[in-house]
């Protein structure tokens, strides 16, 4: 599968066009499901938030949602590399967008309650790779804080 997205890169122009928004949803379904699984435990809740945060992001149903999760699950764990993933995400979604997509990955690592290294290590890294700086996180990370407290 992972063979598949980086095939997606040596395809005629024409060809890309057709096949990349499927590769950004997997892409972006698969760092999503990283970052739920970077403190360790990978429940349902998380899960339900995943398919929550994609679904709103890409407008698609339920059983487009589930097969996007499923297969994004499969790529992720046949995969040990954040930087070909993010590349994809980069490619894929405008500037301009970078900082809700930011927002979306603390609402994941705030879903529990608690932050670990590992998971503020990723989000430094996540930020960085998008274009993105530490502020921009930092407010992100806030605005997601604020609307937790007011829920």
């Amino acid at each position: 599968m992972f063979k598949d997205l980086i095939n997606l890169f040596t395809k005629p122009q024409d060809q890309v066009k057709q096949s990349i928004d499927q590769t950004e949803v997997l892409a972006l379904t698969a760092i999503f499901i990283r970052i739920a699984k970077l403190d360790g435990s990978f429940d349902i809740n998380e899960r339900e938030k995943i398919k929550e945060l994609v679904k709103k992001r890409f407008e698609i149903n339920d059983e487009k949602t589930e097969n996007v999760l499923n297969m994004a699950a499969r790529l992720e764990a046949q995969s040990n590399d954040n930087v070909q993933f993010i590349k994809v995400i980069k490619e894929s979604i405008a500037y301009e967008e970078r900082f809700n997509l930011l927002r979306d990955s603390w609402i994941l690592v705030m879903a529990d309650g608690k932050r670990t290294y590992e998971e503020d290590g990723f989000m430094r890294l996540f930020c960085s790779l998008l274009g993105l700086s530490d502020k921009d996180s930092a407010l992100a990370r806030q605005l997601i804080l604020k609307e937790q407290k007011t829920n």
